[in-house]
């Protein structure tokens, strides 16, 4: 068949081929008529990895961004979360519902987890690689079931994320309480004996065992001091009392010397004048008696001061080395304290380190199990959709449109292949192997209706 008969043949049979394209579209809107509508509803969850946590540091992950929103995703499909939902939804008390349920399951499990999984069959979860949002779509045939549903599902993950941040916390909390219960006693019960030994010991701290170091070498000073003067308060006290250095260095000594010294000069020179018996004579000799008699007794008073003064400090010396010699052997004593006083003082310094950690991580955890949010949040809710998602009725006409032409073309070329016709002058001279010399037009006359329906060869 030439091919200019062919697209001839095609320009003449435009009716059979709109009938065919007719009949072709009435099928594909009576399928479209019959075919259920379902309507998707999207809601939008994001989760924003700047969002910071108010109560721990920032903490490095090897989860990429992709395996994390990928396990949120496995979540959300999670059979448990979809309990909830029809939990939330009251699914359950809608008629029929429970014998439904035993018919299928005989009764096992829950009727929630039950229409769970039957709302996971019309549940899409997608997530965008390149953000960090997933969307939560959702099919049913009624377009408010369906934006309900998916407001649900996303609504219950962020309060599931929630849970799953907080229960932990709150089991931790009643933990780390009773950890703090029994650091709390041990940090008590190390200051309770570091008390009684300090106590028993007369110890208040450290620094007193300090203080009884310094107080021993002062004693050592003293000891020293008190020797020096009570060697030189002997050496005093033991040489002759008339050459006695304190003796000389006397005012009064010095003084009656003078007075014995003059009165002994007159004396000598009225012995050349008077008698011994002369009263002025027996005068003299009286008074140089008397001065004579008063530096014997002063000497004798500075001397017994020497004695004094040299038993003083040959006592203070003593007393001083008795509180040595106690200060020595309380340092003894303190030096085996010393080491049982700071195990002691560890102990203590240890459990209260221990009892800050624990409450510090308490208080985190009260915190924690406390909080109003996630990082997680809902981004768009979902709206009532207006258009179904299917049928999809462009797309169906679409292919009725191509498949109709199609299918009209086949036709067409079925029918001149069962009833060849010569419709060009090319097909002419194809079937009589001569040249068409002249062409007669019959456009106009009333044999072209006859022609037009044309004779097989």
């Amino acid at each position: 068949m030439i091919i200019s008969d062919m697209l001839r043949a095609l320009r003449v049979r435009w009716k059979l081929q709109f009938a065919i394209l007719l009949m072709v579209l009435g099928l594909t809107i009576v399928w479209i008529a019959m075919t259920p509508r379902s309507y998707v509803a999207t809601a939008s969850l994001l989760f924003d990895d700047r969002a910071p946590n108010p109560v721990e540091a920032p903490a490095a992950t090897t989860a990429t961004a992709a395996t994390a929103l990928g396990t949120e995703a496995d979540i959300i499909r999670s059979e448990a979360l979809a309990g909830e939902v029809a939990a939330e939804q009251k699914l359950a008390q809608k008629p029929g519902v429970v014998a439904n349920w035993r018919s299928a399951t005989g009764g096992t499990g829950t009727v929630e987890g039950w229409l769970g999984r039957g709302l996971l069959g019309n549940l899409e979860v997608v997530v965008d690689r390149a953000t960090n949002v997933v969307q939560v779509n959702y099919k049913s045939q009624d377009p408010e079931e369906a934006a309900r549903l998916a407001n649900s599902f996303a609504a219950n993950y962020v309060n599931t994320r929630l849970m799953m941040s907080t229960d932990p916390a709150k089991a931790y909390t009643k933990w780390f309480e009773e950890r703090t219960r029994e650091v709390r006693n041990k940090l008590e019960g190390a200051q309770q004996a570091l008390a009684d030994f300090q106590r028993e010991r007369g110890i208040i701290s450290t620094g007193s065992i300090d203080a009884e170091s310094t107080r021993l070498g002062e004693l050592s000073s003293q000891l020293s001091g008190a020797e020096a003067i009570s060697a030189e308060a002997r050496a005093r006290a033991s040489s002759s009392a008339a050459q006695s250095t304190d003796v000389q260095s006397s005012g009064v000594v010095q003084g009656l010397r003078s007075q014995i010294a003059a009165k002994s000069a007159q004396l000598s020179q009225m012995r050349t004048e008077f008698g011994p018996n002369h009263p002025e004579m027996q005068a003299a000799t009286a008074e140089l008696a008397e001065l004579r008699s008063k530096l014997a007794s002063e000497i004798g008073t500075t001397s017994n001061s020497l004695h004094v003064a040299s038993t003083a400090a040959s006592s203070r010396e003593a007393q001083i080395r008795s509180l040595l010699n106690a200060q020595r052997a309380r340092m003894l004593g303190l030096a085996a304290d010393r080491s049982k006083l700071e195990v002691l003082e560890r102990d203590v310094t240890s459990a209260r380190a221990a009892y800050d950690s624990v409450t510090e991580r308490l208080s985190t955890m009260r915190l924690q199990s406390s909080l109003p949010r996630t990082n997680v949040r809902q981004l768009d809710k979902a709206a009532i959709p207006l258009m179904p998602a299917s049928p999809n009725i462009p797309l169906r006409l679409f292919m009725a449109i191509v498949f109709g032409v199609m299918l009209a073309i086949s036709a067409v070329i079925l029918l001149e292949w069962l009833r060849p016709r010569v419709r060009t002058r090319s097909g002419v001279e194809q079937i009589s192997g001569v040249p068409v010399l002249s062409r007669i037009s019959f456009s106009r006359s009333g044999i072209m209706p006859l022609l037009e329906g044309g004779t097989s060869r």
